[in-house]
């Protein structure tokens, strides 16, 4: 058995997640769960012009992504899933919702971009017009390292970069509702 040059426990499986340490024992030495990575916008007011929710991923590894998006109307605080339709390098994917929709799963392939069109159903009623863009990255993802700082644990590299866009029939954003990858919030889903 290896003594622990830091007597921070590492040989008794005591995991200090805050632990400042140089030990080469305890450094990545546990198991740790694995939590699904969750983004949210948060609630956006919809511009009166939007009439079309775009949500961009573009998976920067070398391996496939599996990723969930879910684009909530809040309009009436059903909290109602949006249809979408999904554009894998700008060719349409097969339709997914073929009744209620629900949120979209699915693997990106390396090096590709996932595009999402989400659709307002009530549009047209101007109380409440909020909506909301969640997604969820895999739990164990393939990530790059931080290309500035490398094995930095504050500011991991995420596989994926995630934008969002609220659009009009002419395609140009319309203010206030542009999300860009590093103004999403990582949230837990409860």
């Amino acid at each position: 058995m290896m003594e622990s040059c830091c007597n921070c426990d590492c040989t008794k499986n005591v995991v200090r997640l805050n632990k400042v340490s140089s030990c080469p024992i305890c450094c990545g030495n546990f198991v740790q769960t694995s939590v699904p990575r969750n983004f949210t916008t948060g609630a956006i007011w919809r511009n009166p012009a939007t009439e079309t929710i775009v949500v961009t991923l573009l998976n920067k590894t070398d391996t496939s992504q599996t990723v969930t998006v879910s684009v909530l109307d809040w309009q009436n605080c059903g909290q109602e899933e949006m249809p979408k339709d999904a554009f894998l390098c700008g060719e349409s994917q097969p339709s997914l919702f073929n009744g209620t929709p629900t949120p979209l799963t699915f693997t990106i392939p390396a090096k590709k971009l996932l595009v999402v069109h989400a659709t307002p159903q009530n549009a047209w009623q101007p109380a409440d017009p909020c909506y909301e863009v969640l997604l969820t990255l895999p739990p164990d993802p393939v990530i790059p390292p931080n290309p500035v700082i490398p094995n930095d644990p504050i500011l991991p590299s995420d596989p994926c970069i995630i934008n969002t866009w609220g659009i009009n029939n002419l395609g140009v954003p319309q203010e206030g509702n542009t999300v860009l990858h590093r103004q999403f919030q990582r949230t837990i889903f409860i």
